[in-house]
């Protein structure tokens, strides 16, 4: 389940900003969404973190804090959702010994998501991890890449154009824009 909480007052990163803008209005892509009982978009009263991953009842639910005036691309609350959804496999998910999704790594990529998602971006495929960890994929004829969330404090990429082979990798911080180029040009075809 995902929850938008506005946050009027709430400062947000530069990386935030950029990613946050000159969307949709929020009402329009969360009503979507909450008609299928997905988001409840009940207005709540600010917190510290955002984004954040909380039990409500027996099932997870991401509460993300956005300004009123901010919209949220439809890719982007899908690939929550999706985030939100690793977060039900038990231990042993694939028939052998593979640890539960670690909520700290599922709110690292919601992070992540809201970093690199631009309108234009298509969601990634949402992968879990053995160890725990998350992986967003996106794959197309030409260029393919893997962000790997291990923790929250270590996250990083592989990119590849498969056609002329240069690739790129590394650690996301320091790397973000490098890692917005490819995006851009995966998007592009």
């Amino acid at each position: 389940m995902l929850e938008a909480r506005t946050w009027s007052d709430r400062e947000h990163g530069l990386a935030e900003a950029a990613i946050l803008s000159g969307w949709p209005s929020p009402a329009t892509a969360l009503d979507g969404l909450a008609q299928a009982g997905v988001v409840d978009t009940t207005p709540r009263a600010p917190a510290p973190a955002w984004p954040e991953i909380v039990v409500q009842g027996q099932k997870w639910k991401a509460v993300l804090y956005i300004d009123p005036n901010v919209s949220l691309p439809a890719p982007f609350l899908e690939s929550v959702k999706a985030v939100v959804d690793l977060l039900d496999l038990p231990a042993g998910w694939n028939s052998f010994s593979a640890k539960p999704i670690a909520r700290r790594n599922a709110e690292a990529a919601i992070r992540v998501l809201a970093l690199l998602l631009a309108p234009e971006t298509p969601p990634p495929a949402v992968v879990p991890r053995v160890k725990g960890n998350i992986q967003l994929e996106w794959h197309t004829e030409r260029i393919d890449i893997e962000v790997y969330i291990d923790s929250p404090e270590q996250v990083r990429f592989f990119a590849e154009d498969v056609s002329t082979g240069e690739t790129a990798e590394g650690p996301l911080t320091g790397c973000e824009e490098q890692l917005k180029k490819w995006l851009r040009r995966g998007a592009a075809g």
